[in-house]
């Protein structure tokens, strides 16, 4: 059977067409607006370098050839340890102390804050005494925390190693190139 329709209809169909303008005026508001508003969101990067990975592939000239091609270039090997009283600064050769030749280079102030402001003055003052001496890795610096210190203190250790206002007014990068290590006390 066909389906028959109602015979109490008495209203006639209109066939009405879409208006789309609100929704034309909406996304004429709104895209300025998101693009706008994109400008002011921005995301800081730190670029760190991980360590390269230990294999055993390659034959036994290729690893001496890279042994005497490490012999040759002259290396500073900074490292920079965070630890719960303080951080230390030091290389392969020996580790800076602080006034009193004992602890960390850079001690906790006595309210249990980090002291950036020296851990700075001390990368810069060391930055201009190695600046020009040939070190293949001036630019870098080993980073090593203990277990239980917190993310931000290691961010900000690293905010602080990006650049430096030399005495001429110009910025100059101090250890930029950051590597990460395991804290072996």
């Amino acid at each position: 059977m066909a389906y028959e329709p109602s015979k109490r209809r008495k209203g006639e169909e209109l066939e009405m067409e879409l208006d789309i303008r609100p929704v034309m005026n909406l996304m004429v508001v709104l895209i300025p607006l998101l693009i706008a508003s994109a400008e002011f969101v921005k995301l800081n990067m730190i670029e760190v370098n991980l360590p390269p990975a230990k294999t055993s592939v390659g034959s036994e000239l290729d690893k001496e050839k890279l042994a005497k091609d490490k012999e040759q270039q002259k290396l500073l090997r900074l490292k920079l340890i965070i630890t719960d009283k303080g951080i230390i600064i030091g290389n392969e050769s020996g580790i800076l102390r602080d006034e009193s030749g004992e602890g960390p280079t850079i001690k906790k102030s006595p309210d249990g804050d980090y002291d950036y402001a020296k851990l700075r003055e001390k990368l810069i003052e060391l930055k201009k005494k190695i600046t020009g001496k040939g070190f293949a890795d001036e630019n870098r610096v080993i980073l090593s925390a203990e277990p239980q210190i917190q993310y931000q203190v290691i961010i900000r250790v690293m905010d602080n190693l990006q650049t430096y206002v030399d005495d001429e007014n110009v910025i100059r990068p101090l250890f930029p190139e950051v590597n990460f290590s395991k804290v072996l006390l």
